[in-house]
């Protein structure tokens, strides 16, 4: 599966003034709950295609987002902010897509890195004529992580599934069928039932946390971006993402430090999927560009495996 590179465009409304505002972190989604013609409960974001006697629910969900951009007044000046909400660093790219009278320190494109925490102002919009309107509109792009880090190349990872158990590997590194993209060339795909305990496969700190999404399907235009996932920053730059993962699921909650080995969701069957199974990778941002890199499972008696596609993986205690 594949994680596209998120974007925001701000488009303000500006006559004697520069102003940018973005908000909305906050969303209502409606659940779904029915019984097909089957006899089966379905508990879902999405609506039954047959007429069937259904509830609803309203929830408020947070959305996934990594960047927020506000405005405040500084000394009669106004600033645009931008904050960092994710748990762990992040790269950001500013553009401007359309302008009128418009001068930036310094002038974009930039890209701009942003440490766990960051909020402040990064660019300045000015007119570079005083005496006359202007406007201006934004685009950014963000992707997780430090870009330039060198990972830990030689590190065993643990098998993200209890100790003990035993799991085949249905689509290894360089997987033909879905794992085509620079961010899921080293990724696999782990058939295994809902509700299995997902572990930690290295300690970390919990970056992002989505868990909201219900239902599957191999529409990927649909479902592509709807996956229940974890990710998790490492001590050596890199990032573990878990994905698949079943609703409502996550022990875990961004900022959370994690030890290998620790539950931090359960496995499901949710955004672009063709059964129940565990997508898993570690990723590095190679300069606004997510890519996996290459791992080995940590097995018993410190031996290490690849997890080559049909072969079966073993899970072990840290």
């Amino acid at each position: 599966m594949k994680f596209p590179r998120m974007q925001l465009v701000l488009m303000p409304l500006v006559l004697l003034l520069g102003l940018a505002l973005w908000s909305g972190l906050l969303a209502g989604k409606t659940i779904y709950k029915y019984t097909d013609e089957n006899g089966i409960l379905h508990f879902t974001d999405r609506p039954p295609v047959d007429d069937v006697p259904v509830e609803t629910t309203r929830v408020r969900v947070d959305t996934a987002t990594a960047i927020r951009m506000r405005t405040e007044t500084v000394d009669g000046r106004q600033q645009q902010i931008i904050d960092n909400l994710l748990h762990g660093p992040v790269q950001i790219e500013l553009r401007i897509t359309d302008s009128e009278n418009l001068r930036t320190e310094p002038a974009l494109p930039r890209r701009f890195v942003l440490e766990r925490g960051f909020s402040g102002e990064l660019v300045r919009y000015l007119p570079q004529s005083r005496d006359r309107g202007w406007r201006y509109q934004v685009s950014s792009s963000y992707v997780p992580g430090m870009p330039g880090v060198q990972p830990d190349r030689d590190y065993s990872y643990l098998p993200p599934w209890p100790a003990g158990q035993r799991f085949y590997i249905s689509q290894g590194f360089h997987g033909q069928s879905t794992h085509n993209s620079p961010d899921a060339v080293y990724a696999i795909d782990v058939p295994m039932p809902v509700g299995t305990p997902i572990v930690a496969s290295r300690e970390g700190v919990v970056m992002e946390v989505q868990q909201d999404y219900y239902g599957a399907g191999q529409d990927r235009e649909r479902f592509g971006a709807r996956a229940n996932a974890v990710r998790i920053h490492h001590t050596d730059g890199s990032m573990a993402i878990y994905a698949h993962l079943d609703a409502e699921s996550a022990m875990v909650r961004p900022g959370d430090v994690v030890l290998a080995g620790d539950i931090i969701a359960h496995s499901g069957n949710t955004g672009f999927s063709s059964g129940p199974h565990l997508h898993f990778a570690i990723q590095v941002n190679a300069g606004m560009r997510l890519e996996s890199i290459p791992f080995q499972f940590l097995q018993a008696g410190g031996t290490r495996a690849e997890p080559v596609t049909g072969t079966s993986i073993t899970g072990v205690s840290p």
